[in-house]
């Protein structure tokens, strides 16, 4: 069994921490150790908060993550890229990385943040390196910082904009929250199609599983994990990948757990 959730955003106000926590308990720890925990990008959130305070107030999610008996992985997010320029030792009990492959009875699944296709759907012509070189930045310099950071790379990324250009508006919504931002749909977009495959290098029967929108969905070769935030209508949702087959589910918090 493969399970998937994004988007909990550890440190901003507005995450369900404590319903992922339950999560954790109820969902994760009965997995054995042929089972997956995929934990798919902006789990933690280094873009509004100081990153050290914000790892020290979740120890208690890293510690219940570490008891687990499942392989624990941990892709990237925008949010969190900078985990991913951390020499972690080879026992650390996930591993960190952009990117995983896994196969299900047969069926291959490829697992993104979803960053890769929103710098590709809007924030052309910012190569996907570039917008990562960004997402260090923002990670590294929270709160006052932010606007700075933003006017800087404007200025700095050369690629010959004038003055008044609206692509500098579009660069600037890069830190609104996904639920009030107007281009999310041709994320969404791109990530239905086929072309998806040609610009991330997917084969052709590879199912594609992201998160990043905030918006859960499910279609028969790509599914959206949703968010654990507070801002978003549809909120603690998970996939479930069993025996070739994806399921979109929805966590209610027991409240004895």
């Amino acid at each position: 069994m493969i399970l998937v959730a994004s988007d909990v955003h550890l440190g901003y106000q507005n995450s369900n921490r404590q319903s992922f926590l339950s999560f954790l308990e109820e969902m994760c720890k009965p997995l054995g150790s042929d089972d997956h925990l995929v934990l798919l990008g902006d789990i933690l959130d280094f873009w509004r908060r100081n990153n050290v305070t914000v790892a020290i107030e979740n120890e208690l999610v890293f510690n219940t993550l570490g008891s687990l008996n499942a392989k624990v992985h941990y892709i990237i997010g925008n949010h969190d890229y900078s985990l991913i320029t951390l020499k972690l030792p080879s026992d650390q009990f996930f591993d960190v990385r952009k990117n995983l492959r896994l196969e299900d009875s047969g069926v291959t699944y490829n697992f993104i943040h979803g960053y890769q296709l929103e710098a590709l759907a809007v924030f052309e012509p910012l190569t996907i390196e570039e917008y990562e070189s960004l997402c260090i930045s923002l990670c590294q310099r929270t709160g006052d910082f932010v606007g700075d950071i933003l006017s800087i790379f404007w200025d700095t990324i050369h690629l010959g904009f004038k003055k008044g250009d609206k692509r500098q508006k579009t660069i600037s919504s890069i830190v609104d929250v996904p639920e009030s931002r107007r281009d999310m749909h041709k994320v969404e977009q791109l990530a239905r199609s086929s072309i998806r495959n040609l610009f991330l290098g997917l084969s052709k029967n590879e199912k594609l599983i992201f998160g990043h929108t905030h918006r859960p969905f499910m279609e028969n070769d790509v599914a959206n994990t949703g968010s654990w935030v507070s801002d978003s209508p549809v909120q603690n949702t998970y996939l479930r990948i069993e025996n070739g087959k994806m399921e979109l589910e929805s966590y209610k918090r027991n409240e004895k757990t």
